[in-house]
């Protein structure tokens, strides 16, 4: 039963992909590293926001922050929220539309939601991908000063350990 709902949500997945790949000129994954998103997913200053945004007092602990710098990293947090603030909001909006686009797609069985749209789900495929990538384009380079400065808040050690916990995990 569980193998049943792995592979069901990775072939929602992969539709969901395929979808967003077609809705993309060939040009545009080829332009960027890391394909359409432009390496956006491989960003570790958006894994550090995702940690600090979501779970900070967890993190904290995990990289031994002192109190110094659990002050200083609040301060830079509630700065980069401040400065990006409709952009968060966009990025936080489409990442749960993406996350129930695809846990909607696993429930009903795998996707076939997807090719019953009569193609109405390609334009909005196209619009949210258009979207996520000028989200890309704005967020990126302030998800790249976030990494820059969170980290020179940090000693050697706890910047190794934000390495090793920023590093993609693959889904097994």
């Amino acid at each position: 039963m569980r193998r049943n709902r792995h592979l069901t949500f990775l072939f929602a997945l992969g539709i969901v992909g395929l979808a967003a790949a077609a809705a993309l000129p060939g040009s545009a994954t080829a332009q960027r590293p890391g394909g359409a998103f432009g390496g956006f997913a491989n960003n570790p200053g958006a894994r550090l926001w995702a940690a600090l945004n979501q779970r900070f007092e967890g993190f904290s602990e995990r990289l031994a922050l002192s109190d110094e710098q659990a002050n200083s990293a609040a301060v830079l947090i509630a700065d980069f929220r401040e400065a990006n603030e409709d952009a968060l909001g966009r990025y936080d909006r489409m990442r749960a539309q993406m996350r129930d686009r695809v846990g909607g797609a696993a429930r009903r069985g795998g996707g076939g939601g997807a090719r019953r749209g009569a193609g109405g789900g390609n334009a909005q495929a196209r619009q949210a991908m258009q979207e996520m990538r000028r989200l890309v384009d704005q967020l990126g380079p302030a998800f790249e000063v976030l990494h820059r400065d969170f980290s020179a808040l940090l000693s050697e050690e706890q910047t190794e350990t934000l390495t090793s916990l920023l590093q993609r995990q693959p889904r097994g």
